[in-house]
């Protein structure tokens, strides 16, 4: 080191001139500056002493994920929201399949013997109709105002937490994952998180509970009409089943690729300068596209499936409803049954079947809610290797000299392992040292500075 006079005689500061060798085996050394400089030394060593860098291994295959797991961040409060939510969700679908009951007695009023109406039965099924009318819209109000505002609030913690934890997130973990991706995630999958976990599971509690009611009142009422036009119910539960299935792997895949094209295209809107100065538009579109066309590929050839599936399902409808009317009718025939019976039954089954169409589109959203959270929860259970978010830990010395020391530092950035960047570089900047690191290109210059 040396100090250089100035034009009126005063010394300025230290300067030291520090050379960063490429990491490897080659021994470097740092030529005297025109001010003097500090000789730095890179001690090398052989490649059976230098310690290989472990690679980071990335397994395709998705973690194990519960359903439950989207209510991590649900409070006491958000926890009766969704029970109250739920009960009102149940209670709503019980309901509906109760207007067979009613229609029943409606058509039992009609079909008097002596071929009149029975005015005291049909103002009593009247009355009923408006007492059930004003259950459902009470229930179906609750429901969904308490989905919508236990999902609302969530998703806020939600969000709030997932940008923390990113931010307090060490350096090198960026070094592997896309910002532009995560960005993406808060804003893209929360939203589908946040449906599947509102009202779209309501309604899919609301027509479970409507199937189940149906084939209760069905039983009840005629349970060998019910086992008839139940016979087609296998063929429907397969292709569901299998429709799901395939679902789940979709929407988990679709949400990966999505948020690479979303952050080519927020990549190119934020550097639209750049891009438009280049000329570069077609070759942003080009990227965009290879994502999205991938994703389209895959969707068409599922939505061919489901709507396979759907044709079967809505004409097992109609065979079950014929093969109900066809029963039924040989039993009033017979004698066996009124024909109140048979339409309440009848009624009963159809209300509970189609429920089982109207669930589709909720499961669905419920699934890619799932697939959507998989990867943004993963990320926030991953640890910083550096917890910088408890601002009272650590070690904090009671004074400071301004004096710098590395020993022995080896360094490779995690996404580049097999470059080795730093091997068992040493410096000791004094206080009040200037210091200009210099060197090749990828030497370790600015290495250093972040290490530092």
């Amino acid at each position: 080191m040396s100090t250089s006079k100035g034009s009126d005689g005063a010394s300025n500061a230290p300067f030291a001139q520090l050379l960063t060798p490429r990491g490897g085996n080659a021994s470097s050394q740092a030529e005297p500056g025109p001010t003097g400089a500090i000789v730095v030394r890179q001690e090398a060593k052989s490649p059976s002493e230098t310690k290989p860098v472990d690679k980071q291994t990335t397994s395709e295959t998705p973690p194990s994920f519960s359903f439950l797991e989207l209510y991590r961040f649900a409070t006491p409060i958000d926890r009766v929201l969704l029970a109250t939510g739920a009960s009102m969700a149940a209670v709503n679908g019980a309901l509906f399949p109760c207007i067979a009951l009613v229609f029943g007695e409606a058509i039992g009023a009609f079909a008097q013997v002596d071929g009149g109406v029975d005015r005291t039965s049909l103002n009593k099924a009247a009355l009923d109709y408006f007492l059930i009318a004003i259950g459902l819209f009470v229930t179906d109000y609750l429901a969904y105002l308490l989905f919508s505002l236990s999902a609302e609030r969530q998703m806020k913690a939600l969000r709030a937490h997932a940008l923390q934890h990113m931010l307090y997130m060490d350096i090198s973990w960026y070094d592997r994952h896309d910002p532009l991706q995560l960005s993406s995630r808060i804003t893209g999958d929360t939203v589908k998180i946040k449906d599947g976990m509102g009202q779209k599971l309501g309604d899919a509690i609301k027509y479970l509970c409507q199937f189940v009611t149906g084939y209760i009142i069905g039983f009840a009422r005629g349970w060998d009409i019910t086992l008839v036009m139940t016979c087609v119910m296998p063929v429907m539960g397969w292709s569901m089943a299998f429709v799901l299935k395939r679902w789940v792997v979709r929407a988990t895949y679709a949400q990966k690729v999505y948020a690479k094209a979303g952050a080519v295209a927020e990549e190119t809107l934020s550097s639209i300068r750049t891009v438009s100065s280049l000329t570069a538009e077609h070759r942003a579109i080009e990227r965009y596209n290879e994502h999205t066309a991938e994703v389209e590929k895959g969707n068409i050839e599922q939505g061919r499936i489901l709507a396979l599936v759907l044709g079967v399902c809505r004409g097992c409808d109609w065979l079950m409803y014929a093969a109900g009317l066809w029963y039924g009718g040989s039993k009033v025939w017979k004698g066996d049954a009124s024909p109140q019976e048979v339409f309440q039954a009848l009624m009963a089954i159809l209300m509970g079947m189609r429920s089982l169409g109207l669930i589709s589109p909720n499961i669905t959203a419920v699934i890619e809610a799932k697939g959507a959270a998989v990867a943004l929860y993963e990320l926030l259970d991953t640890q910083s290797q550096i917890d910088a978010s408890r601002e009272d830990e650590g070690v904090i010395p009671d004074s400071c000299s301004g004096r710098i020391e590395a020993i022995n530092v080896a360094f490779a950035y995690p996404n580049r392992p097999d470059a080795q960047i730093l091997n068992n570089y040493n410096v000791t900047i004094e206080s009040g040292q200037t210091v200009a690191f210099v060197g090749a290109s990828g030497g370790g210059k600015s290495t250093i500075i972040s290490l530092l």
